[in-house]
């Protein structure tokens, strides 16, 4: 019990002097800050789009708090007529936004249904669909053609193959071997 009590303790030592991941005796690898400093242009590389992520999401966010402060200036300056208008054309500007996306939806499973009907996959649906009805229509009839052609060409050249095969070689009938099998058959 003392024994195995010394090498858990040995163990977790070891792990504090070496950090997760770099190597020591028992084979871990480098960590990813010493991987990244191994080589300066992967550090910097790294820095430079790191710096670039967050200036992105920044100004995005700058972006949003500016937006959200003039609509609440806007607000505060309406009347409580105009307020309830502003947020009536709002949600209506929400709820059309709801409504197209919903039909987008509906279409796109039109189609797979439409694609499963005419023996293809329903996951080209995805691509297939156009914004109405029509387009989606004419994307599948264009697929379709498409598909049907590109079948033909690979049946075609399967059916070009190589050579031709060759006629078997006809047995001597005087072969005493081979008469016995053919009295066989008849008989």
């Amino acid at each position: 019990m003392d024994e195995e009590t010394k090498d858990q303790t040995t163990q977790q030592q070891e792990d504090q002097q070496t950090g997760e991941g770099e190597q020591n005796s028992a084979g871990r690898g480098m960590t990813f800050d010493e991987w990244l400093d191994s080589d300066p242009a992967l550090r910097s590389e790294f820095d430079r789009r790191n710096t670039k992520a967050v200036q992105t999401a920044r100004s995005k966010w700058e972006q949003e708090q500016a937006d959200n402060q003039d609509e609440a200036k806007k607000l505060e300056r309406m009347t409580a007529a105009q307020r309830e208008k502003y947020q009536l054309e709002k949600d209506r500007q929400t709820l059309e936004q709801e409504r197209a996306s919903f039909q987008r939806q509906q279409l796109q499973v039109q189609t797979g249904a439409q694609l499963q009907g005419m023996g293809y996959d329903a996951a080209f649906a995805a691509y297939l669909t156009g914004k109405d009805a029509e387009s989606t229509s004419a994307n599948l009839t264009a697929f379709d053609g498409l598909m049907r052609q590109y079948k033909a060409n690979v049946v075609n050249t399967q059916m070009r193959g190589g050579t031709p095969p060759q006629e078997p070689k006809k047995q001597d009938a005087s072969d005493p071997f081979l008469m016995g099998f053919e009295e066989a058959k008849k008989g």
